[in-house]
């Protein structure tokens, strides 16, 4: 429709330059007619673009919910992990443990077996043979009692350890049951884990073809404007033509060189708009842990960049469609690698944002604070101590992010500060 009231609009200008003296007022009726069509169709499209917008709200709602929902999937998983490997190595204590006590319930056993073959070898008639040959009653009552005493010693320990050796058993198939179900449910939340990047993927689609279906109502919405204000300024024309041949001849010279521009200005734009996204510089290092037990002011120029990826942008630089300068830096990367902390230093933010997507910030000390923002996945929450090289996150693109990677930030005292001026 704006194609067609371009070109209607071109043709009554060449009309116009062409044939000053035989316009008339049905020429003006007609491009006044051409006018209110194209308001109208101005006024429909801005209607459209509004609800698209709203739409596009909702479903950007709709992804914060997904992406945070996604997050906490994966922080449950790495959790669940976390406590089936501590339950693996308790398990494996008490076998340890219940082995340890076999081994003795085993010497113990050994030990009676050797005290009464002993007594058996004396015989039963040993006391009566001692006191015929005039051995000390005395004495023999007290070897009698003595034996009685370390068999019933030895006794009573093997029960004991006995009774040991079953808790142990039983803590063993608790332990084991334990694990068993926390790999059952590990496995249970990586299906809802996939289901829900799954729905994540869905919602990503929607938002990017209504954010497609923007900017197409956007340009049409700034042609049909264009045209509006030529064909508003050709009815103008047509009206002066009338009145004076002079003003027309002027017209006629300011309309060529509008349409000359006109028609450079969309291969110009169209020119610029192709041009592919390149990065600047790639990144190799990230932060490995260590404890240096310094001020964090006096890291500068030894710290890493939180991934490893290509920088998009340079600190400072004016950001695309202007208005705007780039706060900190862009990092391409893959989805869902670690995004490890720079320094020491305490999370005081772990949330969803608008514009930054699941953002965590950690407060250094001395005023310096770290930002990263447009995660697929928060680890840390708030008040958690964190130590250089740690996995704060992972990489995605929460937020309405249309590429893949991390937004970082460094701030002293609230104000931005040039990170490539605290790396290596």
């Amino acid at each position: 429709m704006s194609k067609l009231f371009a070109a209607t609009g071109k043709a009554l200008v060449l009309w116009a330059l062409c044939w000053p003296l035989a316009v008339g007022a049905n020429q003006v009726d007609r491009s006044q007619s051409e006018l209110k069509a194209l308001k109208q169709r101005l006024t429909s499209l801005q209607q459209a673009f509004r609800e698209t917008q709203t739409h596009r709200k909702e479903a950007a709602d709709e992804l914060r919910q997904s992406e945070r929902a996604i997050s906490s999937s994966v922080r449950q998983l790495r959790e669940l992990d976390g406590e089936r490997q501590r339950t693996q190595g308790e398990l494996q204590t008490l076998t340890q443990q219940a082995e340890a006590t076999a081994a003795r319930i085993r010497q113990q056993q050994a030990s009676l077996a050797q005290a009464l073959k002993s007594a058996y070898k004396r015989g039963q008639g040993d006391a009566l043979k001692l006191m015929l040959n005039g051995a000390d009653p005395n004495q023999i009552a007290r070897d009698l009692r003595y034996l009685t005493y370390v068999s019933r010693a030895q006794h009573d320990q093997i029960e004991t350890l006995r009774i040991e050796q079953e808790k142990l058993a039983a803590l063993q198939a608790a332990a084991a049951q334990k694990t068993s179900q926390l790999s059952q449910l590990q496995a249970a939340r990586a299906v809802e884990n996939q289901q829900l990047l799954a729905d994540k993927r869905a919602r990503e689609q929607v938002l990017s073809k209504l954010s497609a279906q923007i900017q197409q109502q956007q340009r049409e919405i700034s042609v049909l404007k264009r045209d509006e204000r030529s064909l508003t300024r050709l009815v103008q024309r047509l009206n002066r033509v009338m009145a004076q041949q002079a003003a027309r001849e002027v017209a006629r010279a300011r309309a060529a060189r509008q349409a000359q521009k006109s028609s450079k200005s969309p291969a110009i734009q169209r020119n610029s708009a192709n041009q592919p996204r390149r990065g600047i510089a790639t990144n190799t290092e990230t932060p490995v842990a260590f404890d240096s037990g310094r001020a964090f002011s006096s890291l500068k120029g030894r710290l890493r960049l939180p991934v490893a990826g290509e920088l998009m942008n340079r600190f400072g630089a004016p950001r695309e469609g202007g208005g705007v300068s780039w706060k900190g830096l862009f990092i391409r990367a893959g989805q869902g690698v670690a995004v490890k902390a720079i320094a020491a230093g305490q999370v005081v933010f772990s949330e969803w944002l608008r514009g930054f997507g699941n953002l965590i910030i950690v407060d250094h000390g001395e005023g310096y604070m770290s930002l990263y923002s447009n995660n697929e996945s928060l680890y840390k929450q708030v008040g958690e101590r964190v130590q250089t090289g740690d996995a704060i996150a992972s990489v995605g693109n929460s937020g309405g992010q249309p590429d893949i990677g991390l937004y970082f930030e460094m701030r002293h005292q609230s104000r931005p500060v040039n990170p490539l001026l605290w790396v290596k």
